[in-house]
């Protein structure tokens, strides 16, 4: 619940000083008595805020005591603003409740029963029957969501708005919601609900209001028409109706910034949450990413170690391959040695043999100087004749 249009300091709040606050408990009883010539103002008003709600207009009506027992064991009491009764014996509760409260609904739901719980009668024919209880509820605060619906009106219905019962009716009146300039007031629901909410900034009476009912209130909450007393009075409530907006502007302010900085601990909490679940995350990251290098680690010191045994391998293989080669160079220097041999020896037995042949030839000349015949010599010496004959 919020109030709206508190003003900014005490004289600010008076108003003009011309005319009372009708919000008051002086004046609004004052302006609205059932028992004096304002009664036409009440009743006015109620058949403005009842149209459509009633089978037929109040014609008029009169007051009734204003504390009724509910007959419970805590003895509670219940004071209202005005407790009246019309000539069909509707029961009337007009309340104004200045500071916000809680159950505000509730509470109209609270009095209302307790009105009808008063009509009971002992003993055993009664039948039930029961007149209507109208309850009429003046909030100088906000209560409901919507911010232009002023009026709202209520009886037991349907679910399709068929009336059941009239005997409980509710009127719930938001006067911050009522925003009416005095140029676009029409119906006298109008005329007075802006008088309601405005009548103490006046200096004088708007000329709408000439010839209407309501030009009583102007002349009921004149100041100079009260007595020294019932001004100090006056003056009184207008104070402890300031602080009392005073506080709860205050209060409202407080809860603001308390909700505020509720809301900013609620972001901040939801950002430091947001920051847990990405730190989280990033360290769940960061864990894999660990595992992952882990395992690239382990592989790459497996395959570090793969490759130094295969380093070792190859080492071992040259070695091998060093030392063949040694043996095939040893090897090749021999078979080049035991070459050079077989060469010189072949050259020594080519030489043998060129002796040889000749010393065979130089025989073969002598034998066939000697007239030794060929045939002779060539089997003696092994020479053919064709060689014997170039001799």
């Amino acid at each position: 619940m919020k109030t709206t249009n508190v003003p900014d300091n005490y004289e600010d709040y008076r108003g003009s000083g011309v005319y009372a606050d009708l919000l008051l408990d002086l004046t609004f009883k004052k302006a609205f008595n059932p028992d004096t010539q304002n009664k036409v103002c009440l009743i006015e008003l109620l058949n403005a805020l009842l149209e459509g709600e009633i089978d037929e207009p109040i014609e008029d009506v009169q007051s009734r005591d204003k504390e009724h027992n509910d007959g419970s064991n805590e003895n509670r009491t219940t004071i209202f603003d005005l407790h009246c009764v019309d000539t069909k014996k509707r029961k009337f509760i007009i309340e104004v409740q200045i500071a916000p409260q809680e159950n505000i609904v509730n509470r109209a739901i609270y009095y209302a029963s307790q009105t009808v719980v008063s009509q009971g009668e002992r003993g055993r024919g009664y039948s039930y029957s029961l007149d209507p209880v109208i309850t009429v509820m003046f909030m100088e605060f906000s209560v409901f969501d919507e911010q232009d619906k002023y009026l709202r009106k209520a009886m037991l219905r349907e679910k399709d708005g068929a009336r059941i019962s009239q005997t409980l009716n509710f009127v719930f009146v938001e006067l911050p919601k009522f925003r009416k300039k005095l140029e676009e007031l029409e119906t006298d629901l109008d005329k007075c609900l802006y008088a309601l909410c405005h009548i103490k900034e006046l200096r004088k009476m708007p000329s709408k209001y000439t010839g209407s009912s309501f030009e009583l209130l102007f002349r009921t909450a004149e100041l100079a028409k009260f007595s020294k007393e019932e001004q100090k009075m006056i003056d009184a409530a207008q104070k402890a109706k300031w602080d009392a907006y005073a506080i709860q502007s205050y209060r409202e302010k407080e809860s603001a910034r308390l909700q505020e900085e509720s809301a900013r601990l609620q972001e901040e909490s939801a950002r430091l949450q947001e920051e847990s679940v990405r730190l989280q995350e990033e360290s769940v990251r960061l864990q894999e990413k660990d595992v992952r290098l882990q395992k690239e680690k382990s592989r790459l010191q497996e395959e570090n170690t793969r490759m130094q045994e295969e380093a070792a391998r190859i080492q071992e293989e040259n070695a091998r391959v060093q030392a063949e080669k040694s043996c095939l160079q040893e090897e090749n220097a021999r078979i080049q040695e035991e070459a050079a041999r077989i060469q010189e020896e072949n050259a020594r037995v080519q030489a043998e043999k060129s002796c040889l042949q000749e010393e065979k030839r130089h025989v073969a000349k002598l034998l066939k100087a000697s007239g030794v015949p060929l045939d002779e010599i060539a089997a003696r010496i092994h020479l053919s004749k064709e060689e014997l004959k170039t001799l």
